[in-house]
């Protein structure tokens, strides 16, 4: 059984998750079209190429919400305030 404070933490990464899956598939549905299209590549060369964009804009992703996690987590305890939602 899950604590309400990770179930709350696993659906915001669901939902970050999604979002990113949602933007990612339609640039790389994008790239490949344009790859395919007017270039004379192999579709494996083309899909490998795909596989390693999606990799590096993932851990860019990544990178950029653990900052925001960190930076949230900071400005509340400068605040002094207490997560609402936490029973600590």
């Amino acid at each position: 059984m899950l604590m309400p404070k990770e179930r709350r933490d696993l659906r915001k990464t669901y939902k970050r998750l999604g979002i990113f899956l949602a933007i990612v598939f339609l640039l790389d549905v994008f790239i490949c079209f344009l790859f395919l299209r007017y270039t004379d590549m192999s579709p494996v060369l083309c899909g490998f190429i795909i596989i390693c964009i999606t990799a590096v804009i993932y851990l860019l992703f990544l990178l950029i919400c653990a900052k925001i996690d960190k930076k949230k987590k900071e400005r509340l305890e400068k605040s002094g305030k207490k997560d609402p939602f936490s029973k600590e």
